[in-house]
């Protein structure tokens, strides 16, 4: 089943291919060997981590080379854009978890209703997420869980 990659998780991969073995993050290490024993299935990301990664970038002090980085990580992994089947999901399960007493940021929910939507396994090492109903697909990487 094809994977849609978390906003952290695209950093771990971005910031995992410039380091030596020894220097790896433990989620480092653990997202780059799981993409490699699923390196059959195609993995993407949304549109709305690309622009989280577009700011770490204007936030950072290396922005040649980060911006260098996310065109090199984008090259490997596809993009997939928000459309209206994804902005009708985003609405009814805010609503949903509004009236559930449950919250989770808005890019957050974007990210998970683009997974949903496009019938993709969300990759993802954030807590946030939890509060999703059980119909969101979800799997942790980071921390090697299948």
């Amino acid at each position: 089943m094809p994977y849609l990659l978390d906003t952290n998780h695209c950093i771990y991969l971005m910031n995992g291919s410039e380091k030596t073995e020894n220097d790896l993050s433990t989620f480092e290490h653990n997202t780059i060997e799981m993409v490699h024993i699923f390196r059959n299935e195609p993995c993407y990301m949304s549109e709305v981590s690309l622009g989280e990664l577009y700011y770490g970038v204007a936030f950072s002090n290396m922005k040649e080379h980060n911006f260098n980085k996310i065109a090199l990580f984008r090259e490997s992994v596809l993009t997939l854009s928000l459309d209206t089947n994804i902005w009708m999901l985003f609405g009814e399960t805010k609503a949903y978890l509004r009236k559930q007493g449950k919250t989770i940021t808005d890019f957050d929910l974007l990210i998970a209703c683009t997974a949903k939507t496009y019938n993709l396994i969300l990759v993802t090492n954030d807590s946030d997420f939890e509060v999703l109903p059980e119909s969101f697909e979800r799997v942790n990487w980071a921390g090697k869980e299948r």
